[in-house]
């Protein structure tokens, strides 16, 4: 009797010792459902309609434009800055002429041309007055200081054109005006000075480098071009002794004008052909 009621207490305690462990665990279970479900709350949003859901999941990053309109694209990238390198615009008429064609001589001083902003030179050619400045620069001009080509070589120039020019220049030397790509151009002129591959001798190819560049490089006042082996063929047929002549102590002709040494007269008489040597190697 005593061991009966003995395992009945022992059954009644492991009952009561089970059942509360069971609630101890419903009761975490219970918590941890609600946590898990306001975490996830978000989520379940998002996938309370799976078919709805299903474009926005599966779209593609980017779409192909076939209207053929363009489509502005934002973009997080910082702009590139601005290049320093970047040819200016010119202002008017007067600026773009001078930066087609004047700029080869006046840039530089070639053949006794006033230099762009040079006041004291050009001093004494405003003081002829515009309308004679206009005339030498559209009819030529040869005198002791200097030589200037009809039209600064270029025949399809428009007089307007080439006066505006001349009004640039002398508002520039007259401090009104600033050379916006006079330096860009002579730089750009010296270019072609590298493409040639053979050299008749490295002393001419300098002296082209310094000075010839600027009217054979581009044609200026019908100078042959280097390497333009159609233009320099007559020329090159009159002999090297005529080509030195010219070129010492200058040329006006039909078919151009070349003025005494390149406008450089403090240049030895051997340099200079030195330097026809080199475009005649040039231009076979």
């Amino acid at each position: 009797m005593d061991n009966h009621q003995s395992n009945a207490a022992e059954d009644a305690v492991f009952v009561r010792n089970f059942a509360m462990v069971f609630a101890f665990l419903a009761v975490v279970g219970v918590g941890v459902y609600l946590l898990a479900s306001h975490v996830n709350a978000g989520f379940r949003v998002t996938q309370d309609d799976p078919v709805a859901g299903i474009p926005a999941r599966v779209a593609p990053v980017g779409q192909l434009n076939t209207s053929g309109a363009p489509v502005s694209v934002a973009s997080t990238a910082p702009a590139p800055a601005a290049s320093s390198a970047a040819a200016p615009v010119a202002s008017g008429p007067g600026e773009a002429t001078y930066n087609k064609v004047c700029f080869a001589c006046h840039a530089q001083g070639i053949a006794g041309a006033p230099k762009f902003g040079d006041a004291e030179a050009w001093g004494s050619r405003i003081a002829q007055g515009v309308d004679t400045l206009h005339q030498h620069a559209i009819g030529g001009y040869q005198g002791k200081n200097g030589v200037m080509p009809a039209k600064g070589g270029a025949a399809d120039l428009a007089d307007e054109d080439v006066k505006a020019a001349v009004d640039y220049m002398v508002k520039a030397a007259q401090g009104g005006a600033k050379p916006a790509a006079a330096a860009a151009p002579a730089a750009a002129a010296a270019a072609p000075a590298a493409a040639p591959v053979a050299d008749a001798g490295a002393k001419g190819k300098d002296i082209y480098g310094q000075v010839c560049f600027a009217c054979h490089a581009i044609g200026v006042a019908g100078a042959p071009k280097l390497g333009d082996k159609e233009a320099w063929a007559p020329r090159i047929a009159q002999g090297a002794d005529t080509l030195h002549n010219h070129a010492i102590n200058g040329y006006n002709g039909k078919a151009g004008m070349m003025p005494p040494k390149g406008g450089r007269p403090d240049l030895a008489d051997d340099d200079i052909k030195a330097a026809v040597d080199y475009m005649v190697s040039q231009s076979k």
